[in-house]
């Protein structure tokens, strides 16, 4: 059995609904009922209105990416097809088109400006901004941070989950008392088990690191295996586990109480930090503006404020296009 610590009861957001309106008008076979019902949810408030017009225009580059990849796809295989936005990809958010982008896009969304299809078949998932903690199993919790995708596993035989990308803090045993068998989470090429432990595991794309904040963790990774203890670190990927580090634990700290934390990091670094927590895209237009050092500490709960006090800070210009695509330079 799991539970799960979210509420429920909560109401569709505008732009959910603004997108369902889109997609209905949108589908070919729209009737005058459709086009006064939208108009009566449009009057209703400013919030209708003006998440209507933001859907209009991310649904206006979200099928224009889509065909720009089909027309790349075209020119390997030789085969003219089209790429329509689908109403299943558009509420939804993973952009199922035809043959040649659809598959692409499925995997690798466009400046991950939507979930790809692993991630949205995944048992628990967080969106943008969102932290979740579930309970796993007897005396295993799982912290769910932004964008995190996470299933059971698929072996019945097997306590334990599979990250599918995203950035957990898992809680195994209690103190004085281990679990009797190990709990194991596979993460891209690699399994980490653990039977009394807190630590951080972090995958992007193929490249996973594990931080262990307390207890005994142990990590395999092809042929190659190592056991962390408090305070230590590995990284590993495709190409196997890297060297044991020291880590202080204090980014896993600092997202677990709602903060962002920077320490002389080059921009580029921190505005891939900021993405993971921020609706749409923010997108650096020269590679000097991306080695500016960084030293700040920012509130989640503001990630807003974060481009103007940037662009103030650098003395940058601020481009923003409609689906929160800004573009600094």
């Amino acid at each position: 059995m799991t539970s799960d610590s979210r509420e429920t009861g909560e109401t569709e957001d505008p732009m959910t609904t603004a997108r369902h309106w889109i997609v209905r008008l949108r589908s070919g076979d729209v009737s005058q009922d459709d086009i006064a019902g939208a108009n009566r949810w449009r009057a209703e408030s400013v919030a209708h209105r003006r998440a209507f017009a933001q859907a209009n225009a991310q649904w206006q580059l979200l099928r224009q990416a889509a065909n720009n990849v089909a027309i790349a796809e075209v020119a390997v295989v030789r085969t003219p097809v089209r790429s329509p936005l689908t109403r299943r990809a558009w509420i939804g958010g993973a952009l199922a088109a035809s043959v040649g982008g659809a598959i692409y896009l499925a995997a690798r969304p466009p400046l991950e400006l939507w979930p790809s299809l692993a991630e949205l078949s995944a048992d628990y998932r967080t969106d943008v901004g969102e932290r979740r903690q579930i309970d796993v199993a007897e005396n295993v919790s799982v912290e769910l941070n932004t964008r995190t995708s996470v299933s059971a596993s698929a072996d019945s035989d097997t306590r334990g989950l599979t990250l599918v990308g995203g950035e957990i803090v898992v809680t195994t045993g209690r103190p004085g008392a281990a679990l009797q068998q190990p709990f194991v989470i596979a993460a891209g090429s690699g399994r980490i088990r653990a039977t009394r432990a807190m630590f951080d595991l972090r995958r992007d794309g193929q490249d996973v690191a594990v931080v262990c904040l307390d207890g005994e963790v142990g990590i395999s990774c092809g042929k190659d295996a190592v056991d962390l203890g408090r305070g230590q670190r590995v990284d590993y990927g495709p190409d196997g586990l890297g060297d044991v580090k020291p880590s202080d634990g204090q980014a896993v700290d600092a997202w677990r109480k709602g903060l962002l934390v920077f320490e002389n990091q080059p921009l580029s670094q921190v505005i891939g930090e900021i993405n993971r927590y921020r609706r749409g895209r923010i997108v650096l237009t020269g590679a000097r503006i991306g080695q500016l050092p960084l030293d700040a500490t920012f509130r989640l709960d503001r990630i807003e404020d974060i481009v103007p006090k940037l662009a103030h800070l650098f003395g940058l210009k601020v481009r923003a296009l409609p689906g929160g695509i800004v573009f600094l330079s």
